[in-house]
């Protein structure tokens, strides 16, 4: 993996997987937490648009609240708001679509508002000096390839060797049957006993 830039934001997939781990398969969970800790030993500047963590409370639990808290205490994570630097980066985004043949929705067929919303995340970062961003929303990372930022899934982070490790023995899920037929017994003849030929005295 490529070394990571001095500031990334993420949206609110990335959050949501992060803090609660809602349908986060284990590689990707082993990603995020081997990003988190190149995160903080690169002492990396990771960007949580207000945007995004304002769709991470619609569903969040106390716990999740919590540690949400918690992560605004540490020096990397820096919660930002829709301020006038963002403003001027969604504006330059919008006059650009404009001016193009795709019109407002830049070719898009998404709803307009959706893509808006995409903007100010994309908006936020650009404000903040941001050269990556994590999403694994296709129209989030179409709007940051746009202006020339990096995009990553969380699926695209570096897995550690300790979770490769773990792959290379799939275990057996209680219940699961095993997709394996023993081969069938070839049954073989016994071969008749040879005549018997009479005495002569």
């Amino acid at each position: 993996m490529s070394p990571l830039p001095r500031c990334i934001v993420v949206d609110s997939n990335f959050i949501i997987s992060y803090i609660t781990k809602k349908d986060t398969t284990a590689s990707d969970r082993a990603r995020i937490d081997h990003f988190i800790s190149e995160v903080d030993k690169l002492k990396v500047r990771i960007i949580f648009p207000m945007i995004s963590i304002s769709e991470f409370l619609v569903k969040a639990d106390a716990a999740s609240v919590a540690f949400l808290e918690e992560l605004e205490r540490k020096s990397t994570v820096f919660v930002a708001d829709f301020d006038r630097g963002a403003a001027q980066e969604l504006a330059k985004m919008e006059r650009e679509a404009l001016a193009g043949p795709g019109g407002k929705r830049a070719g898009s067929e998404e709803p307009y508002q959706k893509i808006k919303v995409d903007r100010q995340i994309v908006a936020i970062g650009l404000a903040h000096g941001a050269k990556m961003i994590i999403s694994r929303d296709e129209g989030v990372r179409t709007q940051a390839i746009r202006l020339r930022l990096e995009a990553k899934r969380i699926q695209d982070l570096e897995l550690p060797e300790s979770a490769k490790q773990l792959t290379l023995i799939a275990p057996v899920s209680k219940g699961r049957r095993l997709n394996f037929r023993p081969a069938p017994l070839t049954v073989v003849p016994t071969p008749p006993a040879p005549a018997q030929v009479p005495k002569t005295d």
